[in-house]
């Protein structure tokens, strides 16, 4: 739970980060069996800017489709509802980072790595069967975005939790505990429940930095903590979401980060038995690094718009 000063700080800005009312609607009609496409595209209609921006997504490399999508009802039919989901949060999450206009924070190397880590995770998400690569690439995308709400909302904070994390030996979780009694991934998971975002993925928001040694140690101490939800831990997306990050890490998209001392990652390779050799290969790491810089230059069509 919050303190009652952040707490209140995020109630007002609610309505500021908010879910853009169209969008919010069509996310609604999307998981509704019985609209038709026309019906869904009818919904998108009411907003041309969305309209504009959707078919500019739908008609990029990122989808790859060599028929081009002239219509909204086209881009329902041909991508599908879990795509126009896909698109529909990445371009709300860009709505929040044209927002911020915080001092001493890099908007710009921010986005890049976050990009970075939305196409990763959708590239790790294939590799690894996850079944809803366009989740992985949302969740990757916005898994730090508590990051950018305190930042932006809560300047001060945020100019203290950097002099921590430059002049002591503390992480960047470690530092916003220290000074919010919080952390980003807290917040982050509070804006994916105004989303509604599905559970799974807000379990991702809230999870990415609490190592899977530790869970286990929680699950299993004193005959198991009762009140410790270890399953909503241990579900792939967490796990795709750290890797993310691991790989964003390792690819130098962290320079708007000024921890000394990094803050843990959830990596649990005992949910990868199957492919329990993916990771330990260094020929099989460039491979993924290859595969994930080109996904991401795909990617690319988000900076535009």
């Amino acid at each position: 739970m919050f303190e009652s000063r952040l707490l209140n700080k995020l109630q007002t800005i609610q309505n500021i980060i908010a879910m853009p009312t169209v969008a919010s609607q069509v996310l609604v009609a999307l998981d509704d069996p019985t609209l038709s496409a026309a019906k869904i595209a009818n919904l998108i209609e009411q907003d041309q800017s969305l309209v504009a921006r959707l078919l500019r997504v739908a008609n990029s490399p990122f989808y790859g489709f060599t028929r081009k999508i002239s219509t909204v009802e086209l881009a329902v039919v041909v991508l599908g509802t879990n795509a126009i989901k896909e698109i529909l949060y990445g371009l709300s999450i860009k709505r929040i980072f044209k927002r911020v206009k915080s001092s001493g924070f890099d908007i710009d190397s921010f986005w890049t790595y976050s990009l970075f880590c939305g196409a990763a995770a959708r590239v790790i998400a294939r590799k690894l069967n996850y079944k809803l690569a366009g989740e992985a690439f949302v969740a990757g995308l916005m898994h730090d975005l508590g990051i950018l709400i305190i930042a932006q909302y809560f300047g001060t904070d945020y100019a203290k939790i950097r002099q921590l994390t430059l002049n002591q030996s503390i992480s960047l979780v470690g530092a916003e505990r220290s000074v919010l009694h919080t952390t980003h991934c807290e917040i982050g998971a509070w804006v994916g429940k105004k989303w509604n975002l599905p559970d799974r993925l807000i379990s991702s928001l809230l999870y990415h930095h609490t190592h899977f040694s530790f869970v286990n140690q929680l699950s299993t101490s004193n005959g198991g903590n009762k009140d410790f939800d270890a399953d909503g831990i241990n579900q792939p997306l967490t796990a795709i979401v750290s890797i993310a990050e691991w790989f964003a890490r390792d690819n130098e998209y962290y320079k708007w980060n000024s921890e000394r001392i990094a803050s843990p990652l959830y990596v649990s390779y005992e949910l990868f038995q199957d492919d329990e050799d993916l990771f330990d290969v260094e020929s099989t790491i460039n491979l993924i690094r290859s595969e994930i810089n080109e996904e991401f230059n795909k990617a690319g069509v988000f900076v535009e718009l």
